[in-house]
């Protein structure tokens, strides 16, 4: 499932771009009702996450660049999915952002594809090993043009095993980077998780975005926000 370069502050100086999605499939698809071009954004909008559902953190707007649009394009062509252009519907919510010390991030985005068979392929096609390694590669890039000048930093990604009632597959990876900056005579280490939960349901494809820094994310948090995305999926598709 494609998704979306986003581009997260790492403390005060580093900036951490990620392109990440994580969705395999071990159940057969189930029978959802269609969803038409004309209702396809109603629909993505009702499932992404919204300011009620983390009243404490801060909304701020989450908008979609033309690079993010080319970085999605090349990632989707290297893993071996649908284009965006072929999409009925991309919708993202907003990003909710807690204080510092530790920054917290966390947005959803909900795409709508043509067909259940479309979504089907997607899932296959995240699920070969040649997926991670198109991730990496486009994180990697991002990471060298927005990182502070003579930092250094080290990237790794690993898929994170969630499971998810009711979903037609689901799975999940986290992106772990870690920055070392030079202040003076001294190197100041700052780590930075990003977590991606996706599952698919009918035409959906649905993700659970949170970033965080000095610890990876809540776990808790990622699972009642996810069980909230599916409900919501449920209610919206049927």
């Amino acid at each position: 499932m494609p998704r979306r370069s986003n581009s997260l502050r790492l403390g005060a100086a580093a900036a951490i771009a990620a392109l990440v999605t994580a969705v395999g499939v071990d159940a057969a698809l189930a029978a959802h009702k269609t969803i038409s071009r004309s209702s396809a954004k109603a629909v993505a909008t009702a499932v992404n996450l919204r300011q009620g559902d983390l009243a404490t953190l801060k909304q701020q707007s989450n908008p979609v660049t033309p690079s993010d649009r080319q970085s999605t394009a090349a990632l989707d062509a290297c893993i071996g999915e649908t284009p965006p252009g072929r999409f009925y519907a991309d919708v993202d919510s907003p990003d909710f952002v807690g204080p510092l010390p530790t920054q917290l991030t966390i947005s959803s985005e909900t795409e709508i594809l043509p067909s259940a068979a479309l979504v089907a392929s997607d899932l296959a096609a995240i699920r070969r090993p040649r997926a991670l390694s198109c991730l990496k590669s486009a994180l990697r890039k991002a990471l060298v043009s927005s990182a502070p000048k003579g930092s250094t930093f080290t990237v790794s990604i690993a898929r994170l095993p969630v499971t998810l009632a009711g979903t037609d597959g689901v799975a999940a990876v986290r992106v772990t980077a870690v920055f070392r900056v030079k202040q003076g005579s001294s190197t100041v280490t700052v780590p930075g998780y990003i977590d991606d939960i996706g599952f698919a349901y009918g035409q959906a494809e649905v993700s659970l975005d949170v970033f965080s820094t000095t610890a990876p994310p809540s776990h808790a948090l990622e699972a009642r926000l996810a069980r909230m995305l599916v409900a919501r999926a449920r209610e919206a598709i049927g």
